[in-house]
């Protein structure tokens, strides 16, 4: 039986291979393993935007956020979803985290 990382390597695989549908599947069973892996979330998020399921995406990417806060790229990435569904205030909200999180290091 497939780890949540060899689920999470396959689904980005498949990502990278513009396979959207597939590698959400086997992103969300890294999830199911570990339902605290954050990494996995945000790459949900990404797949959904590729796939246009923007409002899904925002949830994802808020889940690896509530995770970890403190991960500027979560914020960056949300930030982007934002932008993309029209929301500047929101998106421009976003991107002001990712930057204090930046300056924080």
């Amino acid at each position: 039986m497939p780890t949540k990382d060899e689920h999470f390597g396959t689904g980005l695989g498949l990502y990278g291979h513009d396979r959207y549908e597939e590698a959400l599947l086997e992103l969300q069973k890294a999830v199911g393993a570990d339902p605290q892996f954050a990494d996995a979330h945000l790459a949900i998020g990404h797949t959904l935007h590729k796939l246009k399921r923007l409002p899904e995406a925002v949830e994802a990417i808020k889940r690896a956020i509530a995770i970890n806060p403190q991960e500027l790229l979560y914020h960056t990435s949300l930030s982007t979803v934002y932008r993309d569904l029209g929301m500047i205030p929101e998106a421009e909200e976003e991107m002001a985290i990712s930057h204090q999180l930046q300056r924080g290091w």
